[in-house]
């Protein structure tokens, strides 16, 4: 029996355990488990059956220092194993996992996340070449949390302009499609899943796993009774919790469904996803980010204990996250404001500036986003990044990956929107108190200026560094005192000003 005795904090410790034994269905009829000490401190934490003879069980050293463990067993091969193991200092790049901080994320070691999503929902069962530019595209563009699926996908669009239906080379179930055995997982599917995952946590990426969802011809969603459910959802949680990088999505569009006639319609009840909500937080040793994503005209998912960050689609992204922040006080993120693309669905059809603006209007009212493109190339109506990744060619990924730059230049997390110079149309404002600003222009207002500072008669001067948000560029650095200066940073379309009052560290 091997397995590693030094990790890294935030890293993944396994132990692989064998059993000789024949059993009818090893998911079902073998449990395994362990328990982590350090200090007083412990955790229980389930093992998973990885095929042929062996089982695993892995978990993520939340703190430095010597861990020892247990295991037990519903059978005799593999119950009463003990060990220990060393958690050594985070390599560079390892922050740990994302947590909830107020309305915003934060890295387990302090360090600010700021989300900036995409979206390729199933890149992770195409062909190694397409996987490998697709993991190009997100380092390339800076993208940092992936939206994707664990199911295959199915679409057909409402008027057949989008044809989403490659089967994956192995599917996620023992049978065949419309016969499957739910209680009998095919662990090499899962395989390939995680090591997606993996590839995502090298590049320092967050993989946002939606784990139900409608789109389906192969009888999976359909098909799937409550215990088929919380079966499978432990499956995962037992087989990913312990990569820092997961959050867990309930699914994409949680109140799709149909009558019984097969016509479409919007109702809550699917599946329990309360149910689904708490098992997650329940059984997740490692307390990884819950969401659950609607379809944009129908329901948001009311706040529930187990919802650590709202998750929404719709294209107002603006006056709507404020009410959202508001309602909620937890971080926002519209993970679907419609695609830049050119599909005829208007789901899919935005072009470049109405994509980076939602984008920015995200940011401006203190919440977060998710970008996501459909186009079609020379009528290949299949291969489209939204679902199978490939290569990003619009016009709004290297223009997020600016504006992403100079949000992390800021303290964004200790903002505040500034409705004084806010017009909700032409220009958004964040503030800190009077020390920094950060001014977002969409259109020209011609005789009008901001307006910053104390107002005490001090005449606070200021570091000004101003941006051309659409073509990438960082035009000018000035030094404006409070009056002068509200005359000297006019309204401008695609302008940013990044403001920080002199005598502050920059």
């Amino acid at each position: 029996m091997k397995f590693s005795q030094v990790v890294e904090q935030w890293g993944t410790f396994e132990i692989e355990l064998h059993a000789s034994e024949k059993f009818d269905n090893p998911f079902r009829d073998v449990w395994v488990q362990a328990i982590f000490r350090i200090g007083d401190e412990y955790k229980r934490v389930n093992g998973f059956y990885d095929g042929g003879s062996v089982w695993r069980i892995r978990f993520m050293p939340e703190k430095k220092g010597n861990y020892q463990f247990i295991v037990s067993s519903s059978t005799a091969e593999l119950d009463g194993l003990e060990g220990s193991f060393s958690s050594t200092a985070p390599s560079e790049g390892n922050h740990g996992p994302v947590r909830v901080s107020g309305t915003h994320f934060t890295y387990a070691d302090g360090t600010p996340f700021f989300v900036m999503g995409t979206t390729a929902y199933a890149w992770t069962y195409r062909p190694e070449e397409v996987r490998t530019q697709t993991l190009e595209s997100f380092s390339k563009y800076g993208f940092n949390k992936i939206r994707m699926l664990v199911f295959p996908k199915y679409y057909g669009g409402m008027v057949n302009d989008v044809k989403i239906d490659y089967d994956p080379p192995v599917f996620p179930f023992a049978g065949k499609p419309k016969e499957f055995d739910f209680q009998t997982l095919l662990p090499e599917y899962f395989r390939n899943y995680e090591e997606r995952v993996k590839d995502l946590m090298t590049l320092g990426i967050e993989a946002d796993i939606i784990l139900f969802h409608p789109y389906d011809a192969w009888g999976i969603d359909s098909g799937m009774r409550q215990a088929d459910d919380l079966f499978y959802v432990n499956y995962l949680i037992a087989r990913l919790a312990a990569y820092r990088n997961v959050w867990w999505s309930l699914a994409n569009e949680f109140d799709i469904s149909s009558t019984q006639e097969g016509m479409f319609c919007a109702r809550t009840d699917r599946k329990d996803w309360d149910l689904i909500g708490a098992t997650i937080k329940a059984n997740d040793p490692h307390g990884h980010p819950i969401s659950v994503h609607n379809l944009p005209m129908r329901y948001i998912y009311p706040n529930r204990d187990w919802l650590s960050h709202v998750s929404i689609q719709h294209p107002d992204t603006y006056t709507l996250l404020l009410e959202l922040k508001h309602q909620y006080n937890k971080p926002i993120v519209n993970d679907e404001y419609q695609y830049e693309g050119n599909i005829k669905d208007e789901w899919g059809n935005s072009d470049g500036e109405t994509t980076l603006f939602r984008h920015w209007l995200s940011a401006m009212a203190g919440a977060y986003a998710s970008h996501g493109e459909v186009f079609k190339i020379d009528g290949n109506e299949t291969d489209l990044f939204w679902s199978y990744g490939g290569t990003l060619i619009g016009e709004s990924a290297p223009r997020l990956k600016f504006m992403k730059e100079i949000l992390e230049s800021c303290p964004y997390q200790e903002m505040q929107r500034d409705w004084a110079n806010t017009d909700g149309h032409h220009y958004f404002a964040l503030s800190k108190g009077i020390d920094e600003y950060l001014f977002f222009c969409r259109y020209d207002l011609s005789g009008k200026g901001f307006w910053f500072g104390s107002y005490d008669g001090s005449r606070t001067e200021y570091e000004v560094f101003v941006y051309d948000a659409w073509n990438c560029v960082e035009k000018e650095k000035l030094t404006v005192k409070e009056i002068e200066g509200n005359h000297l940073l006019p309204i401008k379309a695609w302008t940013v000003y990044r403001l920080k009052r002199k005598g502050k560290e920059l």
